[in-house]
């Protein structure tokens, strides 16, 4: 199975799944065969080299772990908690940015979109993924600053990337602990949601692209303090969901049925 691959966290992969936090499985080491259109990219995986070559085939292995292992939870499952993991298969928005203070080269990835949660109500709710540039596989239009209040955010990704990079694999409890400055968690939801929603303000349903993939809870927020319901949670993996081939109307199915009877 070839994917079509548009964010790896191949740091993630290794910590997550397959390196130190979990010793039931060995080190994922080598490189990793990414399609990038007409050519394969190699990413590297970390860990010492070995000469070995993770293919599609070790990806789909680590994938068979995650899911064997992890049970991920479905993205409109009620009360979900840090460190969970979850599936996904919808619309989403792409962009790059970069921390609010000054005009520097963006590092981080920001996916936005909207599912259906699950429960005796079932309502719009909304998704912002965040992730780190390093694991972008495509080219994408940058958002350029994120935006006054959300140095905290930026900083979330960085400290993510850099704690996969060491094979930490955990996130705590609340995420207030993994920056040096400290917010009420209000203040740190008020952001988070600010940036879902100039996302979707820029990018509406008809401007996004049916991606899917796994990622990991960094909170879960809702009503009394939100109207809407917003999960935030960083990518192990997305990728542009295979297009489903057109359904052929009756009469054509009876045509062809025809034609083949005839030859």
């Amino acid at each position: 199975m070839v994917r079509d691959l548009v964010y790896l966290s191949e740091q993630k992969l290794n910590a997550c799944l397959l390196g130190a936090t979990d010793p039931r499985f060995p080190s994922l080491n080598g490189s990793l065969e990414v399609p990038l259109g007409p050519v394969t990219a190699q990413v590297g995986l970390g860990g010492r080299a070995t000469g070995a070559q993770i293919t599609e085939a070790g990806l789909e292995r680590a994938i068979k772990r995650l899911v064997k292992h992890h049970a991920p939870r479905g993205l409109g499952s009620e009360n979900l908690r840090p460190n969970q993991w979850v599936h996904f298969d919808l619309d989403l928005a792409l962009k790059t940015a970069h921390e609010d203070s000054g005009a520097i080269p963006d590092d981080v990835v920001l996916l936005a979109g909207s599912f259906k949660s699950e429960g005796p109500a079932v309502v719009e709710s909304a998704l912002l993924l965040c992730g780190s540039i390093q694991h972008l596989r495509v080219q994408v239009e940058s958002a350029g600053r994120m935006g006054s209040g959300t140095s905290w955010l930026h900083g979330i990704i960085r400290e993510i990337a850099r704690r996969d990079a060491q094979g930490i694999g955990v996130i705590p409890e609340f995420l207030t602990e993994m920056t040096p400055h400290r917010r009420p968690v209000g203040k740190i939801e008020d952001a988070a949601y600010g940036v879902h929603s100039w996302m979707s303000a820029e990018h509406p349903p008809n401007r996004r692209s049916p991606m899917r993939g796994y990622a990991k809870i960094l909170m879960d927020v809702g009503p009394p303090h939100f109207i809407q319901r917003l999960v935030v949670a960083t990518p192990l993996f997305v990728e542009n969901s295979p297009q489903r081939p057109a359904r052929q109307g009756l009469w054509r199915r009876r045509a062809s049925r025809r034609r083949t009877r005839l030859t």
